[in-house]
């Protein structure tokens, strides 16, 4: 049974909160509009990059996707798995396919894989917003 299944069959409201949000998330990311994704995300968000010595701020992640203003993420996403515990959770991520030019049709696509571990938490209005996102890219042999 999947994460969507599950959720449906017997929901808390905080599971359907957060339903909701990994689902806008992960749609943003998938859209011409990618900026909406961090919309997502509270104020002191910190990304755990690839190759990144240090975590890297919300400003910082805006700058790092820039490129999505040329290309959008056309990927499948696998929600791997998803704990909410009392106002904070996880879900575990795959995303896998290509980063697609917007404007030059005759640019190549660019594999983009990578799995996200992203952490989650419930403010005090009763929002749920990501708070960290852990991420890797396997190499194409794992």
């Amino acid at each position: 049974m999947t994460f969507i299944e599950r959720l449906s069959t017997s929901q808390s409201v905080a599971e359907r909160r957060v339903q909701r949000l990994l689902l806008d998330a992960i749609n943003c990311t998938q859209s011409d509009d990618f900026y909406q994704y961090f919309d997502h995300f509270t104020p002191d968000a910190v990304w755990m990059m690839p190759a990144k010595r240090h975590d890297v701020t919300l400003s910082e992640a805006k700058q790092f996707y820039r490129f999505t203003d040329k290309f959008r993420f056309e990927q499948q996403v696998t929600i791997d798995e998803v704990q909410v515990f009392e106002h904070r959770g996880f879900a575990r991520l795959s995303f896998d396919g290509y980063l697609i030019a917007k404007r030059d049709v005759s640019a190549p696509p660019i594999r983009s894989v990578s799995r996200h571990l992203w952490l989650f938490a419930e403010n005090s209005d009763g929002q749920w917003l990501l708070t960290r996102d852990i991420w890797n890219n396997p190499s194409s042999a794992n």
